[in-house]
């Protein structure tokens, strides 16, 4: 985004941390009210059809999503002369063992220390030192452009992720989250995350606009190195990109298996809510669930695509589903799966109707104008 459309979507990004929180928000309301993850409370209160079809659509997109993580794993890799299969394979031993062996909670963890190599981006942003004034004009340019109009959507799904939705709900209920100081901590590290994600997605954009190359569509990951060697220097520039782009494909990697095998085992009514803790011999669904997506994600990645441009499509599929996703968490927070004390009405429900509306036309609308025109 930066690097061939400048400051233009650094406006979005701001606008989309609010967004975010209030996204995130209603999925502890529902994990810590029901202890269901978000399929199994589509089923109870939808029918078994629509946990189907929201768990078909969960699946599809953690299978490209999962691609996607592994391949920025295998472009590191090969930033460093290490072939796409032994890199990818070395990847996939690493979420496999700390899956295995280790419980939700230290799972957890390394996942949060991982996704913190992605504030590489924010360092990079401050070293730049961009002029103010240019940023702030730039964030207010708009491109009649169908590149620049499908990146909109691309920039919203990459931000409010559906498979997001469904893990942090289920990562609630596993954390076995109940009283109400913890609901409060709950809330209050949602917004830190909110604004972290943001950060970092800001800085990514700040720091490769701020290189001051010509305006270009970067490819590889090669060509991201390349926009910044000039001034990071060759090695720096290799090092730090790809500190940002394992550590957080290593913490999405993480959250889209575990995500979507959660969702198989709650819409095939298997196993319990806590199999994350529990030995692969006492919840054989949801590991091998898990095992089964990562063989697809190696598979995938063997055949050759270009990691830039799938992870954009991926991005783009992301936004497209959005409108499922946040109506299906529209209805269940605005009606009988929430106790009335802790249901969203009023205004809070008005606000949300608005900015849910608003998401899914955006992303339904650039998507379709970037295809067509």
């Amino acid at each position: 985004s930066g690097s061939r459309w400048g400051y233009s979507l650094l406006l979005l990004q701001v606008l989309l941390i609010p967004i975010l929180f209030l996204t995130q928000e209603l999925t502890i309301r529902l994990g810590v009210h029901t202890q269901q993850g978000h399929v199994a409370c589509i089923g109870q209160f939808f029918g078994r059809g629509w946990a189907a079809f929201a768990c078909t659509l969960l699946v599809v997109e953690c299978l490209l999503a999962m691609v996607s993580e592994m391949s920025g794993l295998a472009a590191v890799g090969e930033l460093w002369g290490v072939g796409r299969t032994a890199a990818t394979l070395g990847s996939a031993l690493i979420i496999v063992s700390v899956v295995f062996f280790c419980n939700y909670k230290q799972v957890e963890a390394l996942g949060i220390c991982f996704g913190l190599f992605e504030l590489t981006f924010v360092a990079t942003m401050l070293f730049y030192h961009p002029s103010l004034r240019e940023v702030f004009q730039g964030a207010f340019t708009f491109h009649d452009d169908t590149g620049f109009i499908k990146l909109i959507a691309a920039n919203v799904g990459a931000v409010v992720m559906p498979w997001m939705v469904y893990f942090q709900q289920s990562a609630v209920v596993a954390r076995r989250v109940r009283s109400e100081d913890e609901v409060a901590q709950e809330r209050a590290s949602t917004l830190l995350g909110s604004g972290l994600t943001q950060l970092i997605m800001i800085g990514a954009l700040v720091t490769l606009a701020a290189a001051h190359g010509p305006p270009r569509s970067l490819e590889t990951v090669e060509d991201i190195v390349d926009a910044l060697a000039p001034v990071l220097g060759g090695m720096m520039s290799r090092v730090l990109v790809s500190l940002a782009l394992s550590g957080g494909s290593l913490a999405a990697a993480f959250v889209v298996t575990l995500a979507s095998s959660w969702a198989v085992c709650e819409a095939l009514g298997v196993e319990d809510k806590f199999s994350m803790d529990a030995s692969p011999s006492s919840a054989p669904t949801f590991y091998a669930s898990f095992v089964a997506f990562m063989l697809v994600g190696i598979l995938v990645l063997e055949t050759g695509v270009n990691i830039v441009q799938f992870n954009m499509l991926v991005e783009l599929i992301n936004g497209l589903l959005l409108p499922f996703t946040v109506c299906f968490l529209y209805l269940l927070c605005t009606g009988e799966a929430l106790p009335p004390e802790a249901r969203v009405v009023g205004w809070h429900k008005a606000l949300l109707a608005v900015v849910f509306s608003m998401c899914g036309a955006v992303c339904l609308a650039s998507t379709f104008y970037g295809v067509l025109v």
